[in-house]
């Protein structure tokens, strides 16, 4: 009896002391972060509807930690750009009673991104609201233009399914609905059934548009294994 007593001791304190240890990380921050790790957004305004002067394109960000009744603010550090003359506006917040959010960069269409495209960096950083989680995924970019350009996600993968970038190709993306956006998400499998069916519409679009890579070369061009 002694020793079932003993042993109802033993478990009862270890129960305390758990609670104990875990009170405190109730009480601390919420911890934020980039949801993609050091990624870079691509956008250019070739993609958008000719008139438009300015874009807000959203960075998602992520929150661990307690949802709250209020907006909260996410300090963002400006990294700044590679061309002086660009103008973009930021803002950052967690919405009220949701754990997640959004950097969002006004980004206004320039002369100088017709002549080439611009980097910007941001940092997340501690706040009054904050701490900073997940070390890799502070930093992140967003390049813009006013023209076509390789996106990041055009990699040896996208070479292997879409053939090597070009122009033209990039051109028959933004024409295609949906087919930019889709491919910009990232997180999906080349050999998923949804990129099977996009690129059949890419290459049905080429061929019933009669779509040629030049005027020097007039076979239609063709989105497949390391295509030109």
């Amino acid at each position: 009896m002694k020793n079932i007593l003993y042993f109802a001791v033993v478990l009862l304190l270890g129960a305390v002391a758990c609670s104990k240890s875990e009170i405190p990380t109730w009480n601390e921050k919420p911890r934020v972060w980039f949801t993609k790790a050091n990624d870079t957004t691509l956008f250019s305004f070739y993609s958008q509807p000719e008139g438009v002067e300015k874009y807000a394109v959203e960075i998602g960000i992520s929150m661990a930690g307690g949802r709250v009744a209020t907006e909260r603010t996410v300090k963002i550090e400006d990294l700044g750009c590679t061309n002086d003359t660009s103008r973009y506006e930021i803002s950052a917040v967690i919405p009220a009673n949701q754990s997640s959010g959004v950097l969002r960069v006004t980004v206004y269409k320039t002369v100088n991104l017709g002549n080439a495209p611009d980097t910007i960096g941001f940092r997340i950083c501690s706040s009054e609201d904050f701490e900073v989680g997940l070390n890799e995924s502070l930093e992140n970019a967003l390049v813009i233009s006013s023209k076509l350009t390789r996106p990041a996600w055009w990699d040896k993968s996208a070479e292997y399914n879409l053939g090597y970038y070009s122009d033209k190709k990039m051109e028959v993306i933004m024409q295609v609905e949906g087919a930019f956006d889709t491919l910009n998400a990232g997180g999906y499998s080349w050999y998923s059934d949804e990129i099977k069916v996009l690129i059949y519409k890419l290459n049905k679009y080429c061929k019933d548009n009669n779509v040629k890579y030049s005027e020097d070369d007039e076979s239609v061009i063709e989105f497949d294994y390391l295509t030109k």
